[in-house]
C-alpha cells in the first residue's frame, strides 16, 4: 500500500480537478458548497498536489463557516508530549472525505502536565474530543532491567496520568479523551515482551491499560500501534524529524494517521456504516452461479481462490456480529441466487443472515434504493462491495452518498481493502450494538408483513410488540450515553451527556431516566429510546427525548408519553413542559409535542419553541405495545 492513496478509495476522477476548481469558485462566491459534491472529490484516492489542494480548500471552508449545515461539525482539541502541528490540515481534509467537519484546537507545546494536574485549561472551551498522543518519553519513570516491580510503579504512574487527563477532559472542556497507544518499538531481541524493562514490553502494558479503560467506558483509544504496524515502523517513523521537531511520526504518514482518526470520530458522531450491501457471483464465491451451477462455483475445495472467497465470508459474518446488518444486491434470478446458501456445504453465510435480498435484472443502484428504503436507513449508510468495476462506477454514479469500496480483483484483498477503509469502525461494542443486525432484519420482515397487510392498526398487532422502560442503571450505562451522543435525528434538544454524567442520573433523585427497549415477534430490538425528565413539586421537564430511527410509525412515542403522563399523575403532577431544540438534522420531530397534545408556550430568540401540557388535560394514544415497567 502506498501510503497516503488510500486504494479503497474510488480511484481519481479525470476531471478532479476541474470539479475541485468549481467548487473552489462556489466558495469564492460565498456560496456553501454541495456536500454530495465536495465529499465525492475528498473521498478519491488523492495523490500528494490533490490531498494538499483539498486540505486547504477545507481550511478556508473552516475559517468561513461555509460547511457548518452540510457537514457535521466536530472540534477536536490535540494534546501531546511531541508536535501534532501537521495533524489539524489533513484532519479537515479527511472529515470532509467522511461527512465530518473537523476544526483541531492544539495546546501549546508539551502541556501534558499541566493540562492534567493543575486549573489551567489551554483549550478555554468545550470540545466535541480530546486526542491524547504520548509517546514512551511522557511517562519518566525509572524501569531497570529486569526490575518487574519498577516496571509496575511506571505503569502505576502512567494509569494516573492518563486518568488525570481524562477528568481533566471531562471537567474542563466536557468531552472524552481519546488516547493514542503506543507504536511497538525496534526490538533488539525476540525476548523484549518477555524481559521486564524493555521497552516494548512497557508500551505494550501501556496499551493494554489504555484498552481496559476503552472497555470500562472510562475513555476511548486510537489504535496509533496497529496502524503504525500496519505501515510498519521504519515507515511510520521519521527518526530524524523526531529529534529536530518532536514529530511522532513522520509527515507523510499523516493523511493516513488523520484518516484513521477521522473514522473513529465519525463512529462518535454516528456516521459509521451500518450496512453492507453485497454482490455474489465473483464476490462471494468464484464464477457464475446461473452459467456454472452449484458444482461449478469456486468456494473452498481446498484451491487458493475458493478459501479467499470461505475467509471473505467469515469476515462478513464477524461484521454481522457486530451488529452490521448484511443485503444482497445481485443481477440474477432469485432463485438460483439462493441456491448456494441453501445447499453448498462451503457457504459460511446463511439466508437468515441476510436481512434484504434482492436478486433480479434491475439496476443495482435502483435495487440498493429499495433495501435502503426496506430498512428505514439513509443511503450514507451503507457500503457497496461488488468486483465488478462497472457496476462500482455506475453505483458511484448514481448514490454517491452511499460508499462503493475499490475492492480490486483478487478476493485475496477483499478483507484487507474494506478494513483499512474504517467504514465500520466503531466504538467499544455493547449488547444492543450486537444485536443490531437482528433487529434490522426483523425491520425487513415486518416490512414485508406490512406491504401483504393493508390495514395499518391490524398490522401494528401482529407485530406483537412488547415494550420495557427501566430506570437508568450500570447495565444498559454504555448504550444510554452511546444514543444521547449519536442521535441526530429523532432527537428534541440534542443535548449530550457522557457516561459519567449518566452515572451520576443513576442517583440524582431530581432526575428520572428511563432507557426503552422494544421487542417484536421478528426481532428484539433493544434500547431505542431514552428519556430524561428533571423534577420539580408541581411541574416536570423534559430535558431529552430520543428514539432510534429503526422503529418509526409503530407508536412508541405515544406509548412512551402514556407511561410518563400515568406517573406525572401518580405524583401528583400539574403539568408537564417540554423544548424543542431546531437543528439542520432534527426538523422530522418539529411537531413531536403538538402531535402528542402539547400547547405551544412561546419561542424564544436561540430559536428554541416551549410547549406545556396540563397532566388533567392529556388524553392517552392509542398504542398496539404491551408494556412492562
Amino acid at each position: 500500500m502506498t501510503v497516503g492513496n488510500f486504494p479503497w478509495r474510488p480511484p481519481l476522477a479525470q476531471d478532479w480537478a476541474e470539479r475541485l476548481t468549481d467548487i473552489e469558485g462556489v466558495f469564492a462566491d460565498g456560496r456553501e458548497p454541495d456536500y454530495v459534491a465536495l465529499k465525492t472529490l475528498a473521498n478519491q484516492q488523492l495523490g500528494m498536489r490533490e490531498q494538499l489542494r483539498i486540505e486547504r480548500l477545507a481550511k478556508k471552508l473552516d475559517k468561513a463557516g461555509l460547511t457548518g449545515s452540510s457537514f457535521t461539525p466536530v472540534t477536536i482539541g490535540l494534546l501531546g508530549n511531541r508536535t501534532l502541528s501537521y495533524l489539524p490540515d489533513p484532519l479537515a481534509a479527511s472529515g470532509l472525505a467522511r461527512g465530518l467537519k473537523i476544526s483541531s484546537v492544539e495546546a501549546p507545546y508539551d502541556s501534558v502536565a499541566s493540562f492534567g494536574y493543575s486549573p489551567a485549561n489551554c483549550f478555554g472551551r468545550s470540545l466535541d474530543a480530546l486526542l491524547v498522543v504520548l509517546d514512551e518519553s511522557a511517562f519518566a519513570s525509572k524501569r531497570p532491567m529486569l526490575d518487574q516491580a519498577a516496571e509496575d510503579e511506571a505503569l502505576a504512574d502512567a494509569a494516573n496520568l492518563v486518568a488525570a487527563l481524562a477528568a481533566a477532559a471531562q471537567e474542563k472542556s466536557g468531552c472524552q479523551a481519546i488516547f493514542g497507544t503506543l507504536p511497538g518499538a525496534l526490538q533488539v531481541s525476540s525476548s523484549e515482551l518477555a524481559t521486564p524493562g524493555t521497552s516494548a514490553r512497557f508500551r505494550h502494558r501501556i496499551n493494554l491499560l489504555l484498552a481496559e479503560g476503552a472497555r470500562e467506558g472510562r475513555w476511548l483509544i486510537w489504535d496509533q500501534a496497529a496502524l503504525a504496524s500496519r505501515v510498519g515502523l521504519e515507515t511510520w517513523l521519521d527518526p530524524v524529524r523526531y529529534h529536530a521537531a518532536k514529530i511522532p511520526f513522520s509527515v507523510d504518514v499523516c493523511p493516513l494517521a488523520a484518516d484513521n482518526i477521522a473514522a473513529l470520530l465519525a463512529a462518535m458522531k454516528g456516521k459509521a456504516a451500518r450496512g453492507l450491501v453485497l454482490d455474489l457471483d465473483n464476490t462471494l464465491w468464484g464464477g457464475v452461479i446461473g452459467d456454472d451451477g452449484l458444482a461449478g462455483i469456486r468456494l473452498g475445495q481446498n484451491s487458493p481462490e475458493g478459501e479467499a472467497f470461505v475467509a471473505f465470508q467469515n469476515f462478513v459474518l464477524s461484521l454481522r456480529e457486530r451488529g452490521v446488518v448484511l443485503a444482497v444486491c445481485s443481477k440474477n434470478t432469485d432463485e438460483i441466487a439462493r441456491e448456494p446458501f441453501r445447499k453448498h456445504t462451503e457457504m459460511v453465510l446463511k439466508e437468515d443472515h441476510v436481512a434484504v435480498f434482492q436478486a433480479n435484472w434491475s439496476d443495482k443502484a435502483t435495487n440498493i434504493k429499495t433495501i435502503a428504503e426496506t430498512l428505514s436507513l439513509g443511503l450514507e449508510s451503507f457500503v457497496f462491495v461488488d468486483d465488478n468495476a462497472a457496476e462500482r462506477e455506475r453505483v458511484r454514479q448514481e448514490l454517491p452518498l452511499v460508499s462503493t469500496v475499490e475492492i480490486g480483483d483478487d478476493p485475496s484483498f477483499y478483507i484487507e481493502r474494506i478494513a483499512q477503509s474504517g467504514l465500520f469502525d466503531h466504538l467499544p461494542l455493547n449488547k444492543e450494538d450486537v444485536s443490531r443486525a437482528e433487529s434490522y432484519g426483523g425491520r425487513a420482515a415486518a416490512a414485508e408483513i406490512r406491504a401483504k397487510i393493508g390495514n395499518y392498526e391490524d398490522y401494528l398487532t401482529s407485530l406483537e410488540m412488547r415494550m420495557t422502560i427501566a430506570p437508568f442503571d450500570e447495565a444498559g450505562r454504555s448504550r444510554i450515553a452511546q444514543l444521547i451522543n449519536k442521535s441526530n435525528q429523532f432527537n428534541l434538544t440534542t443535548r449530550r451527556y457522557s457516561e459519567d454524567e449518566v452515572r451520576r442520573m443513576e442517583d440524582d433523585p431530581g432526575l428520572i431516566g428511563w432507557q426503552v427497549r422494544l421487542e417484536d415477534k421478528f426481532a428484539q430490538h433493544g434500547m431505542i429510546g431514552v428519556v430524561i425528565v428533571r423534577r420539580d413539586d408541581n411541574a416536570w421537564s423534559i430535558d431529552t427525548w430520543l428514539q432510534s430511527c429503526r422503529v418509526l410509525e409503530r407508536g412508541v412515542e405515544q406509548t412512551v408519553m402514556n407511561n410518563l403522563f400515568e406517573a406525572a399523575a401518580q405524583a401528583r403532577i400539574e403539568e408537564i413542559q417540554a423544548l424543542y431544540i431546531p437543528t439542520d438534522r432534527n426538523g422530522m420531530v418539529s411537531d413531536f409535542y403538538t402531535r402528542l397534545g402539547f400547547t405551544l408556550v412561546d419561542e424564544n430568540d436561540d430559536a428554541s419553541i416551549r410547549y406545556s401540557c396540563a397532566v388533567t388535560d392529556y388524553e392517552p394514544h392509542l398504542s398496539f405495545i404491551d408494556v412492562s415497567l
